[in-house]
């Protein structure tokens, strides 16, 4: 199941007759096909069809007109009772590939697809578009940033998904937005599925480096470090490990973590990497440092911003060796490791944050989002 299409599109893509469909996919409810999901249908024959996004502003009259049909015979062929039907915000199918003057009304965004919608993960949107269209949208709350891609091939956003988040059906929207002012928004659900990263053995730290007057300032704090998306993409390939000892992981991205007694409702938000405070740092990509200093919890800081809403951020640093303002390149040293902050001896803790939440480092490292060539 793509995104950008319902139980109502695919009926009308593959003519099929509701009941039919609903047999054959145990649909109960019109909104029970989920984005990712495999639904079965029955083809006879290959269709020439023309596809049609339905935008605020275009009357059937004109459908008619462009499409060289009658305003009947638009409602007839999507299974619409009449004209007064044929509503903005529909996707609409007719007979034949070429139907007069339609290239005004061909479709605003197609092809889209998702993929993994999952706790702690990043989700990557991808979209072809018709040309000069203006793509957004909204997950979860955090907006869509849709880039072009180099290769021209159409646009992508990444969003990351928070860890805690509960599983289960969500809703995303995407709107495409036309030169000539015209617009077409899609709603539809996804289900988040749920990942088991385990869990920490229990933490004893200093009281204020958990009490929320201090560890929520500061969380906002980031948050204001890594909310823009700028378009331009400076990584090409994998992220490369952060530590000269890779292979040295003392905790992992997910696990749930209990400080001083508390109930297991904290997460490690990052990769901790052991190490001495001679340990050096890298830069695991190309970016530019949006920030240094010293957090109460996070100890000495660095934030670098890789584009398109993507930044790494670096942990308990003993000494900061880069500037706000500096371009890094993958394995140039930017500080040493340290025990700063909320920590129970020196180590480097490395995040990944994707459209203001953090997610798994892992999936970065082994090269999941490598955008080498688009």
């Amino acid at each position: 199941m793509p995104a950008g299409e319902t139980m109502r599109t695919l009926l009308r893509a593959y003519r099929l007759p509701e009941d039919l469909f609903q047999r054959l996919n145990f649909v109960t409810a019109p909104d029970a096909l989920m984005v990712g999901r495999q639904f079965l249908y029955i083809a006879s024959e290959e269709l020439e069809q023309t596809r049609l996004q339905l935008v605020e502003g275009i009357t059937p009259l004109e459908i008619a007109v462009y499409g060289d049909g009658s305003p009947w015979l638009t409602a007839e062929y999507n299974t619409l009772a009449a004209p007064w039907r044929l509503l903005p915000n529909d996707t609409l199918f007719l007979p034949g590939t070429e139907r007069g003057a339609f290239t005004a009304l061909l479709p605003l965004v197609t092809n889209v697809m998702l993929d993994q919608l999952a706790q702690g993960k990043t989700s990557v949107f991808t979209a072809q578009t018709s040309a000069g269209t203006v793509l957004s949208g909204e997950l979860l709350g955090y907006p869509l940033h849709f880039f072009p891609n180099a290769s021209g091939g159409g646009y992508t956003a990444l969003q990351g998904v928070p860890r805690l988040i509960d599983p289960g059906l969500t809703e995303f929207t995407l709107t495409a937005a036309a030169p000539d002012g015209r617009v077409f928004t899609h709603q539809q659900r996804g289900y988040i599925q749920a990942k088991n990263y385990g869990t920490d053995a229990p933490l004893e730290v200093m009281d204020n480096v958990v009490d929320p007057a201090v560890t929520e300032p500061e969380f906002d704090f980031v948050m204001t470090l890594v909310a823009d998306a700028p378009p331009e993409r400076l990584w090409q390939g994998r992220f490369a490990h952060p530590s000269t000892t890779p292979d040295f992981i003392t905790s992992w991205y997910g696990r749930l973590r209990s400080y001083n007694g508390s109930e297991y409702n904290y997460y490690h938000s990052g990769l901790d990497y052991g190490g001495g405070e001679s340990s050096p740092i890298l830069a695991p990509a190309p970016g530019v440092v949006v920030f240094t200093g010293s957090l109460d919890v996070r100890g000495n800081t660095t934030v670098i911003s890789h584009g398109w809403g993507v930044y790494t951020g670096y942990w308990h640093q003993s000494r900061i060796d880069v500037k706000v303002g500096d371009v890094v390149q993958t394995g140039q040293t930017i500080g040493m490791m340290g025990a700063t902050g909320r920590v129970t001896g020196p180590h480097l803790h490395f995040s990944v944050f994707v459209g203001s939440v953090e997610v798994d480092p892992e999936d970065w490292i082994n090269g999941l989002y490598a955008y080498t060539g688009d």
